[in-house]
């Protein structure tokens, strides 16, 4: 049955009957099933014969993952790789792949086969992770009255896209001057995973005002914004002792 698929499907490759539609957009959620409608989730057509899937590999050829053919329960997994045992098709012809990962972030395209028509719907999959709860770390033991200093470092890690970290003082966002305040981010990608790690370094001049000021960073990703605990520090303060009598 699948050469005879085969055979049909190559049979109909002329303008007026194969028809791609234009590409959609869906976001999945790393580590959860990922959901790829096939034709937006529209119903399926009467004269239904084949429904099969397929993606775009890393080398820009095309794969196939299965196929489920109108008249039978059960689809026919295609795929060899590490697709094999991660793909399945709902009822409504939607594409379903579990634990996504960034190897996912690709072209699907789901092709639908019905009386002498042959439509072909890519759909591009991003996947999204937020980060862990931003933390402060690298501390400074105290902030010096009037003198710059290394306040923290606050990161964000294992997100994607990478969250922006913005630093706060009483709730009050804190905007580089490079002079009194310094920032300076860097995203990091970890390799394995994909993942970005983003982190911020504060350096910040402190004044007498700033005794029981509260510092925190905020980890701002398109799933969620995340606020760090906040942070409080000791200012040192020099006095100026006047000799007896006075000036």
């Amino acid at each position: 049955p699948l050469l005879l698929l085969d055979v049909y499907t190559s049979q109909i490759t002329a303008p007026t009957v194969d028809r791609v539609r234009s590409t959609v957009t869906v976001i999945g959620l790393y580590g959860e099933t990922i959901e790829v409608p096939c034709n937006n989730g529209a119903a399926k057509p009467e004269d239904l014969i084949f429904t099969k899937w397929k993606y775009k590999m890393d080398d820009g050829t095309s794969g196939d993952l299965l196929v489920k053919q109108a008249h039978k329960e059960k689809a026919q997994i295609q795929a060899m790789d590490g697709y094999k045992d991660r793909v399945t098709i709902a009822a409504n012809s939607s594409l379903m792949i579990q634990g996504g990962s960034l190897v996912d972030q690709r072209t699907f395209t789901c092709m639908v086969v019905y009386g002498s028509n042959l439509d072909e719907h890519p759909v591009d999959v991003l996947v999204h992770k937020k980060p862990l709860p931003p933390q402060i770390k690298d501390k400074a033991k105290e902030l010096e009255n009037g003198k710059l200093t290394s306040l923290g470092v606050c990161t964000a890690a294992d997100a994607n896209p990478a969250a922006v970290i913005m630093w706060s003082k009483n709730g009050k966002l804190l905007v580089a001057d490079g002079k009194t305040i310094i920032i300076t981010p860097s995203v990091k990608m970890d390799p394995s995973t994909g993942l970005s790690t983003t982190t911020s370094g504060l350096q910040y001049t402190a004044v007498k005002s700033d005794v029981g000021a509260k510092f925190t960073c905020t980890a701002k990703h398109s799933l969620e914004t995340q606020v760090s605990a906040p942070e409080t520090f000791i200012i040192h303060c020099e006095w100026t002792t006047l000799p007896p009598g006075g000036l």
